[in-house]
């Protein structure tokens, strides 16, 4: 019979484990006591309860090492007056960049905040987007409040390096309005997938995957019960490389078109 429960959550390349004993009512009054305990750990591993463990979830679920993090600033002469007018200012930016994308067949994807406190306390945002491969220029010439841009990578950053750096301010010092949301979010982003609850063996253990990169792990155990906790990173995706057509293909496609030429010019 089954003693162990196995939950799983994965955003896109990362993902969370847990793994720990399951009480049955035959069990004695300590047992059940500690593997209790053993239940709670692991809920407190999975759980997102800080919005900074929430917001890497989101960033692990839609974006990876071609995706962009941005910082757009202000000029002294663009400098709106508050916070209200630069979240206006800059969801016009991101309705232009929206549609310069539409119209070339991509999507954007994006959360972002606006900071106004740290430092000198001048209004800027913090952008992540969807890269494209094809983003420094457009975005720089959409931007027409700041020549003061920054660009980096979120592979250089890591997701909860980059979770935590774009939360800093409401955690820090609060937020401006009560229950307003830490970051704001485009709509089409994808959630992290939460896998069921499964019983397995006693036997079972976690193990990381191949070419896996570890980023946490954590474990517990007694004579009555144990809990043990994995978080990591699966490693990319290879490329599709695209193969050029054989050559017989190509010739067979070069004989049509000379066919029809001929054709149309009244040879055939």
């Amino acid at each position: 019979m089954p003693k162990q429960r196995l939950k799983r959550i994965q955003g896109g390349r990362l993902v969370k484990q847990a793994l720990w004993s399951a009480a049955f009512p035959c069990d004695t009054p300590k047992a059940r006591a500690e593997k209790a305990r053993c239940t709670t750990m692991a809920r407190q591993a999975l759980n997102d309860k800080a919005a900074w463990e929430k917001l890497k979830m989101i960033l692990a679920s839609n974006f990876d090492y071609q995706d962009l993090m941005i910082t757009l600033t202000y000029d002294d002469n663009h400098l709106p007056p508050n916070i209200i007018a630069a979240r206006k200012l800059l969801k016009k930016f991101l309705g232009q960049l929206r549609e310069y994308r539409r119209c070339r067949g991509n999507e954007l994807r994006y959360v972002y905040v606006t900071e106004n406190v740290h430092g000198d306390g001048r209004i800027h945002h913090h952008l992540v987007i969807n890269g494209t491969g094809q983003d420094y220029d457009i975005i720089r010439s959409l931007w027409i409040n700041g020549t003061d841009l920054e660009f980096s990578r979120v592979e250089s950053w890591g997701y909860e390096e980059l979770a935590k750096y774009l939360t800093k301010e409401p955690r820090k010092y609060g937020r401006n309005c009560v229950g307003e949301r830490m970051w704001t979010p485009s709509r089409n982003l994808k959630k992290p997938v939460v896998h069921p609850t499964e019983w397995v063996s006693e036997n079972v253990r976690l193990e990381l995957p191949t070419n896996a990169y570890k980023l946490k792990s954590n474990s517990f155990e007694n004579e009555w019960g144990s809990f043990s906790y994995m978080e990591y990173l699966l490693p990319p995706e290879p490329k599709q490389q695209r193969t050029r057509p054989k050559a017989r293909k190509l010739k067979t496609a070069l004989s049509f078109s000379g066919l029809e030429h001929c054709i149309t010019n009244g040879k055939g």
